[in-house]
């Protein structure tokens, strides 16, 4: 009898040996597949990228050139040609003077807008800063006495804000050059301004 009962307690024993290594590896299944099904935290990473600046901006009025026959605008002055001429001779104080056996005048007929805030003095305080250029790159300024060109303004003629007026440019240059261009630019005490370029070829 008594051995009865300790084979009892043995069996006993073994059972709940059995059980909790049953159990145990039920609870690391578990354990291994909750981690399984949990996935871990992804972090995203968002990369914002900034275009450079364009190199080559779209260019400015000054810069983009203009031909014979546009409104070409510098400050507060807007200026368009209409005529470009070449002779021997030019006409001042209502006499003819010539340009020499070297050299010809070069006149530049213009009609110049002042959308300024006061008014303009187009022959004698030239508010208009300008240039003749030859196919060289040389630079000619107006001859003196531009007032006494006939069909100029004359001298302390203010062309008030709002209106136009036509104006003659005349240069004397070499006989052989090639005139390429005219620039422009509205004189300004406060600041120097880019000089607007009118192709003549």
């Amino acid at each position: 009898m008594k051995k009865s009962r300790t084979n009892a307690y043995i069996i006993g024993s073994a059972a709940i040996a059995i059980v909790a290594i049953v159990t145990a590896g039920v609870i690391t299944a578990n354990s291994d597949s909750s981690n399984e099904a949990t996935p871990s935290p992804t972090v995203t990473v968002t990369v914002t990228e900034t275009a450079a600046a364009e190199q080559d901006a779209k260019p400015t009025e000054q810069e983009a050139g203009f031909k014979t026959g546009d409104e070409a605008r510098n400050g507060g002055a807007v200026v368009k040609i209409t005529k470009v001429t070449t002779s021997g001779t030019v006409t001042l104080a209502g006499a003819q003077k010539k340009a020499g056996a070297d050299a010809k005048y070069v006149t530049v007929k213009t009609v110049v807008t002042n959308e300024t805030k006061s008014s303009m003095d187009l022959t004698c305080s030239l508010p208009i800063n300008n240039a003749l250029i030859d196919d060289q790159g040389r630079r000619f300024d107006t001859i003196e006495d531009i007032y006494d060109v006939a069909g100029n303004p004359e001298c302390n003629a203010q062309l008030q804000p709002g209106f136009k007026d036509e104006m003659l440019w005349v240069y004397r240059v070499p006989k052989d050059a090639k005139v390429a261009s005219w620039e422009f630019s509205e004189f300004n005490l406060d600041s120097e301004r880019t000089p607007t370029l009118i192709d003549l070829t």
